[in-house]
């Protein structure tokens, strides 16, 4: 039988976040190795077309076919660097994804989830209760809508009849008024 041992579980966030950085460096330092090796390449391009001798410019294809190798291995080295990056990123928000499960978890209400048959006691109490109070509020409402009908119906005791609230207003404004208080609409109010 053989003990491995698991890396995965002893690994923490900080070793990831510096090998993160150490990552990034180093796709740093690729990156400008190929701007160098991109730059080389177009110089010796705009040399060799400046050379009329057939071996020079053999010469200097050689050479750009050397930089450009170098550039195509440093581009591969580039992406693997790049990829590495992309997975020390995921594997970061995966630790930090389970440090926050295990943060939430300690907390009291994450004991209450774990007990599913108490869990849906409780919330089945919870929506009688609400449902109660909601049935007590509606029965409050139509008892109220109720009272307020026969309060309106009874309008009469008042000596309001079909008479406008506006149209009310406007009687008491002009019985107020000095000009108009000989007025047949001041007459008829009194």
């Amino acid at each position: 039988m053989c003990f491995r041992r698991k890396p995965l579980k002893t690994v923490t966030k900080n070793e990831i976040v510096d090998a993160i950085c150490m990552l990034e460096r180093e796709e740093t330092s690729i990156e400008n190795k190929i701007m160098q090796l991109s730059t080389a390449i177009k110089a010796l391009i705009e040399e060799g077309q400046s050379f009329s001798d057939k071996l020079e410019k053999i010469f200097i294809v050689k050479k750009i076919t050397n930089l450009s190798e170098q550039r195509s291995r440093q581009i591969k080295q580039g992406l693997y660097v790049l990829y590495n990056i992309k997975m020390a990123n995921r594997l970061k928000d995966v630790l930090e994804d389970k440090q926050l499960v295990k943060n939430i978890s300690s907390l009291k209400f994450s004991l209450c989830l774990e007990d599913q048959k108490e869990l849906a006691l409780f919330l089945n109490d919870a929506l009688d209760t609400k449902t109660k109070h909601e049935d007590v509020l509606t029965n409050a409402d139509d008892t109220y809508v109720t009272v307020k009908s026969m309060f309106d119906e009874n309008m009469k005791i008042y000596g309001i009849t079909d008479v406008d609230e506006d149209e009310l207003m406007a009687l008491f404004e002009l019985k107020n008024m000095p000009d108009n208080a000989d007025s047949e609409d001041s007459r008829e109010i009194r």
